[in-house]
């Protein structure tokens, strides 16, 4: 329930920001060229998810629980962030109704705000190693590692699969396999698809 909040908010966001350019301070919010919601974004969005069911929390344990303030806070925590808080419980009917949906949905919002922490910090590392990546200038070995048919010259297409492995964006066993497919499709074996090899593959 609360991914299917966030995923309408990030469309939502996504219509409103679309048409918009680069430049647009919402730039920050949105990614328009992916199309998608910033990292940051969802991050922020999810942790302000948590907060709003501690102050729900705080609000339904202080007026319909009756508990002080700080208590309320305190359980509130303790419960949202599921490390329990053993010296109380929920006596009225109303709480625990409310309870039972409170917890589940404010469970389901911290698990989510995990794992957009997680998604952030495995980006922000891809982002640094395809910065250093790009970034180096091609040593000798580099160049014969690069040089995948070993002809003396590395073409664009060559230098492009071997940053792309470099950056860990695609393994050797993805480029393989795309190799098989090409070869399955190039049955002149001539090194190119043609229009009569495709045509000839359909029957």
């Amino acid at each position: 329930m609360v991914g299917y909040m966030l995923d309408l908010q990030e469309n939502y966001l996504l219509r409103t920001m679309k048409g918009r350019g680069a430049h647009d301070p919402g730039s920050y919010i949105i990614d328009v060229k992916k199309g998608r919601m910033r990292i940051r974004m969802k991050v922020a969005l999810a942790l302000g998810v948590v907060v709003l069911c501690i102050g729900i929390g705080v609000a339904v344990m202080h007026f319909v629980e009756r508990l002080d303030w700080l208590d309320s806070f305190y359980l509130s925590v303790m419960s949202v962030t599921t490390v329990g808080y053993g010296d109380r419980a929920f006596n009225s009917l109303a709480g625990r109704i409310f309870a039972s949906i409170w917890l589940l949905v404010s469970t389901l919002a911290v698990a989510r705000a995990f794992l957009y922490l997680a998604e952030a910090r495995v980006d922000r590392r891809h982002r640094r190693m395809a910065k250093w990546v790009l970034g180096q200038n091609m040593t000798v070995a580099q160049f014969l590692a690069a040089d995948i048919d070993n002809n003396g010259f590395v073409t664009k297409s060559e230098y492009v699969i071997y940053k792309l492995k470099e950056m860990g964006k695609v393994s050797e066993k993805d480029i393989l396999q795309i190799c098989k497919q090409f070869e399955r499709l190039d049955t002149g074996n001539c090194g190119k698809i043609t229009l009569a090899d495709l045509m000839e593959s359909h029957h």
